[in-house]
């Protein structure tokens, strides 16, 4: 059986009802990653539209980010086309950026007679998207989870008598376990499953509440072999791995995820690489205040955009990038004043100190 992967199960399952093929992680991952499209185009004012009513021909890939939305496209024109996924009714797009206060959240829902999809946007590989993903180490609640509550409540309010599913891809999984962790009681019941595709965690005190606890049974959790984002912070929940065309941080782009016979191409285990890694960061984290937290991660990011690096999609691009603005980062550094540089070596220090004594546990582990 040839490795595929959401674009092509689409295309190889398409003409299959949920009745012939039941909906599974696979399904969900197409709509976490249908979320990325610009629903701008199609919806107007907070419409609603049949997917298989919308002129395929018309969609264009954006002007702007052209690479960035390309397979977001690719895959809608498909869905939209699919006995599978055309029959569902779109509607309720939000789009809500704020970066004065370092929001990004966007959802759309997809309704048949069955049940709703609730779709939460993620982060996509821009420097300016990882970090909001950072923000949930030292925040209690990020912007985007209050939006994702009060979305969750106006869409139960708005379809009393469906059935709710709820997921999403990097951020928009953790906000999809928020949102119905954190929802009213009638609203989390209706709730009867929730995605999440290599999403980060929460802070340890969230896996406390009694939202939580009430909701923990409902979570589907996906991360590919090399998971970084997908396993930051506090883990818990179970989680299912897969496999990946691609390698090492670029797994998280979840088109390189392996298909076969309608479902992820499962690994045994999580990478031991990045999983020394993951779980030296995460007690890092923990090591640390969340004033240091913050602190560190400012001065991460200031370093980034300095270097010219705005994403991370090619490794090579990245690292000539870098070197060209080499001496810019330095100067960077050096303009520091004496206490920030400091806190900067050890913080680093305390990082490598902690990776240090994981490989060394493991090995005595192992040995």
């Amino acid at each position: 059986m040839k490795d595929m992967n959401i674009i092509d199960d689409v295309a190889a399952n398409g003409g299959l009802s949920f009745g012939e093929l039941p909906f599974n992680d696979v399904d969900s991952l197409v709509f976490a990653q249908l979320a990325y499209f610009p629903f701008e185009t199609i919806l107007e004012n907070g419409g609603e539209k049949l997917m298989g009513d919308v002129d395929t021909q018309s969609v264009q890939v954006p002007k702007r980010g052209k690479e960035r939305y390309k397979n977001h496209v690719i895959l809608f024109k498909s869905a939209a086309a699919s006995k599978r996924y055309g029959g569902f009714i779109m509607s309720d797009f939000v789009n809500d950026l704020d970066d004065t206060v370092e929001k990004q959240f966007c959802a759309v829902c997809f309704r048949n007679d069955e049940f709703i999809y609730v779709s939460f946007r993620g982060t996509d590989a821009t420097v300016a998207g990882w970090k909001e993903d950072v923000n949930l180490s030292f925040m209690d609640e990020i912007p985007a989870q209050k939006h994702a509550v009060e979305y969750l409540k106006h869409i139960a309010a708005k379809f009393p008598k469906h059935k709710i599913i709820t997921g999403g891809h990097s951020k928009g999984g953790n906000l999809a376990i928020y949102s119905a962790a954190m929802a009213p009681q009638e609203v989390r019941r209706r709730v009867a499953a929730i995605f999440a595709h290599d999403s980060p965690g929460f802070r340890k005190e969230f896996f406390l509440t009694k939202g939580y606890l009430k909701i923990e049974n409902k979570i589907r959790k996906t991360v590919p072999h090399s998971s970084i984002i997908g396993m930051m912070l506090e883990n818990p929940t179970p989680f299912s791995v897969v496999d990946s065309k691609s390698v090492s941080i670029f797994q998280h782009n979840p088109y390189k995820w392996i298909v076969r016979n309608h479902s992820f191409v499962p690994k045994p285990y999580l990478h031991p690489g990045w999983y020394y890694f993951d779980s030296s960061l995460n007690k890092w984290i923990e090591s640390i205040s969340d004033e240091e937290r913050k602190r560190f991660f400012d001065l991460i990011f200031l370093f980034l955009r300095t270097a010219g690096i705005t994403d991370f999609r090619s490794r090579i691009n990245n690292l000539s990038t870098l070197v060209k603005n080499l001496r810019g980062v330095y100067a960077l550094y050096k303009e520091l004043d004496d206490e920030t540089k400091v806190f900067f070596k050890k913080t680093v220090r305390l990082f490598i100190d902690i990776m240090s004594e994981e490989r060394r546990q493991n090995k005595n582990k192992t040995s």
